[in-house]
């Protein structure tokens, strides 16, 4: 069979490798950037023709098939703001609010855990005594506003796209974007040194059998952790194996008295993690970080025998707290039966230098994070505002959208400034929840019940976990008006 190639004469103003939620929502603000940059008299922009490329079909999310509900993330109240006025939030129709974060540990909390295991100091003896309790080492509550929102990942990723499609169809003619799903760019070469004016990026699309020869001023890399673009760049970056899988899962529960609105983080001493976070008044989503063997245990579980262990980790730790698991739900799969399970490995990938000329790296393409602080998939959304807040100043002044110096590097910093904190807190965590866990249990009860330290402490946690600090940072950002 013979390939036909095709020479494209246009210039890409930004392509966009990779139509996830990261990507689509890209895509979407660069539309309504260009609406802002737009003159009376119509005349060119320089973000004229975005194109969106991504390897897959176009995402389609159906509430029916359960493999679209097991995947979730939780949403900032600032990653929601972006979402809404990018237009996606009131398309959404699974955002289930939270108002309060309780986190256990098996130190003090684990009702299998024997007392003389407990405190092996004094010390730690004093603050955590040497029996069991049911109350959360550490608490976040807010009743007057949500403290986040659990969406799915299909439906989100569904609906940003929809959001895409509709803006070209508003601009009908005017603009010239393009979508290309079950398509890949291949070749891609860039500049070899900063870029001001040119030349520009070159690369090579394909879709089935044909191919066609493309230019562009920016490419941006949004494929997620095993991102094509990443690799051509070739940048340094701060890599670690967990050595653990996430199984996750969603089940029904025994439907808590407050509309279960409570997310749950139960630690072990062993490092692993579960978290039950709550889709509705009566279901879940579990993410189990675990070892690889355990996982494989899990899955292959019978449902009494899952059920079994899910409650053991997380509803015996609380009985009149944290909702008691009745079942994983089960559903048909082309003609089997099956469970809505699944599980994927743990690994950190941050890269120090996302950019390059004419290239950078968004979301989880440029910093693949581990989930247990739910924390991925909004650092990829920030990524996405602080991207734009950069274009805008940058175009406005005059400067070329794929310049190496005043975008690039310029992003590179705000990307940091929105990722270090979050990542350093997470990894400082996990480092002391596995290292000394009686110590760790110490500084999160003086920081649940001291009232200076409560005040302050959760506070600053507060600022960097709901967005707020980020938002702080891009006080002119149109999205986040």
């Amino acid at each position: 069979m013979f390939r036909r190639s095709i020479v494209s004469h246009a210039t890409h103003d930004v392509i966009i490798s990779g139509g996830g939620m990261v990507g689509a929502a890209t895509m979407a603000s660069l539309q309504q950037l260009r609406q802002r940059l737009a003159t009376p008299a119509g005349l060119p922009t320089p973000l004229d023709k975005l194109t969106m490329v991504d390897v897959g079909r176009r995402p389609t999310y159906d509430p029916n098939n359960i493999f679209h509900q097991l995947r979730t993330v939780s949403v900032t109240p600032v990653s929601s703001k972006i979402v809404d006025s990018l237009g996606g939030w009131k398309k959404l129709t699974t955002k289930h609010s939270y108002y309060r974060i309780a986190v256990r540990h098996e130190q003090a909390n684990g009702p299998l855990l024997q007392d003389s295991d407990r405190s092996s100091s004094f010390f730690i003896n004093h603050f955590l005594g040497n029996k069991t309790t049911t109350q959360p080492l550490l608490e976040f509550t807010d009743l007057r506003k949500p403290v986040g929102f659990m969406c799915y990942n299909a439906e989100l990723n569904t609906v940003m796209v929809e959001v895409v499609e509709e803006n070209m169809a508003k601009e009908g003619g005017s603009a010239k974007d393009a979508l290309h799903f079950e398509s890949k760019l291949e070749n891609i070469k860039l500049p070899g040194k900063a870029v001001v004016d040119g030349p520009l990026g070159t690369a090579t699309l394909r879709k089935g059998e044909e191919t066609s020869e493309e230019a562009f001023k920016l490419v941006l890399g949004c494929e997620g952790r095993g991102s094509p673009l990443r690799d051509v760049l070739n940048v340094s970056s701060l890599q670690h194996d967990y050595s653990q899988t996430a199984f996750v899962c969603d089940v029904r529960l025994q439907a808590p008295s407050d509309g279960n609105v409570c997310c749950f983080q139960n630690f072990f001493r062993d490092g692993m993690i579960i978290a039950l976070l709550p889709m509705s008044p009566d279901s879940a989503n579990i993410v189990f970080s675990t070892t690889p063997e355990h996982a494989k245990k899990l899955t292959a579980m019978t449902q009494e025998e899952l059920v079994a262990e899910l409650n053991r980790r997380l509803h015996d730790f609380a009985p009149a707290d944290i909702p008691k698991i009745l079942e994983v739900p089960e559903g048909e799969m082309k003609g089997k039966t099956v469970r809505k399970q699944g599980s994927f490995p743990l690994r950190l990938n941050v890269a120090t230098n996302p950019y390059a000329p004419r290239a950078i790296l968004l979301g989880d393409a440029a910093h693949g994070i581990h989930p247990f602080a739910g924390q991925g998939l909004n650092l990829g959304i920030y990524d996405v505002c602080a991207l734009t807040d950069v274009l805008e100043k940058a175009v406005r002044a005059g400067q070329d959208v794929g310049n190496s110096v005043t975008v690039g590097q310029v992003f590179a910093g705000e990307m940091l400034a929105h990722t270090t904190p979050m990542i350093a807190g997470m990894e400082f965590i996990k480092h002391a929840i596995y290292g000394a866990p009686g110590f760790s249990c110490v500084g999160m009860k003086l920081l649940n019940e001291t009232p200076i330290l409560s005040t302050l402490g959760k506070d600053a946690i507060f600022q960097v976990s709901s967005g707020a600090a980020f938002a702080a940072r891009h006080p002119d950002c149109f999205l986040l008006e």
